[in-house]
């Protein structure tokens, strides 16, 4: 019987792969460096031969054991014990690079609040599930196409760098990775008048897959007047669905939701 892994860790074990990741990385000779998750240390080991510091987060207190060896003999190397779904990432310091194969269970939620401390952040190289990347590289008019996508490429460039299989893991997983990096934008990649209106749009948009914008838009009638003559005259018919919507119709809604309730 296999030991149960309280932490949902599939481990990299191919060492091609793992140097693959860290020159696709572009690590930069002076960079500070996050590894998320650095497990058993196989891209730790990388990642210490590039960066100028690496700063490895980890939760498992027995990893963290294993990885103190590392530190002692490295000087560029601080780990620290912690959880990266609630970690203050502004402690890092600032224009750092993140890399990390992010766990499984949790891959998403701790993207998400990297991305709310974009500004501290260089780029990202995350390797995620393969459908986790299938939404954040999807085009409008996808099956893949969704909030997630909208936020994500809202707020960073996204490129999908590789493909990962079942095999470069112990234990396997039962699903494939893919590795995407993620460059935060200076500005938004559209113009909107209040991003909370944009999101809560987008959100309302998505809320039913398969039920058109005039009828998601319904459950936004207490907070917005969604005006439907303005909206369809800037040439966006509101009996599509919301996968069909690039990210500047959606921004467009949005300015012509915002501007209407600021009167």
């Amino acid at each position: 019987m296999s030991k149960k892994r309280p932490f949902g860790q599939n481990f990299l074990t191919d060492e091609n792969i793992a140097r693959e990741i860290v020159l696709l990385a572009g690590i930069r000779p002076d960079s500070a460096v996050l590894e998320i998750g650095p497990g058993r240390g196989i891209l730790t080991n990388y990642l210490l031969e590039k960066a100028g510091t690496l700063t490895a987060l980890e939760i498992d207190p027995k990893l963290i054991a294993a990885l103190g060896k590392k530190s002692r003999s490295n000087p560029k190397l601080k780990i620290i014990h912690g959880d990266a779904i609630t970690y203050d990432y502004s402690c890092v310091g600032a224009d750092y690079q993140v890399v990390s194969n992010l766990p499984y269970y949790a891959a998403t939620h701790i993207m998400k609040r990297l991305i709310h401390y974009r500004s501290r952040i260089h780029d990202m190289t995350l390797m995620l599930q393969k459908e986790v990347v299938d939404r954040l590289t999807a085009a409008p008019g996808t099956k893949e196409y969704g909030s997630l996508t909208v936020f994500t490429q809202f707020n960073c460039r996204v490129e999908r760098l590789m493909e990962i299989g079942k095999a470069s893991f112990s234990p396997q997983p039962k699903i494939e990775s893919s590795l995407i990096k993620l460059t935060p934008l200076a500005k938004p990649s559209v113009e909107v008048d209040d991003q909370n209106t944009f999101f809560k749009i987008v959100h309302a948009a998505f809320f039913h897959q398969r039920k058109m914008l005039k009828n998601n838009f319904k459950l936004l009638e207490k907070q917005f007047s969604i005006d439907e003559e303005k909206i369809e005259s800037a040439g966006i018919v509101l009996n599509r669905r919301a996968e069909t919507l690039t990210l500047q119709d959606f921004a467009t809604i949005s300015n012509i939701a915002q501007r209407k309730v600021a009167k």
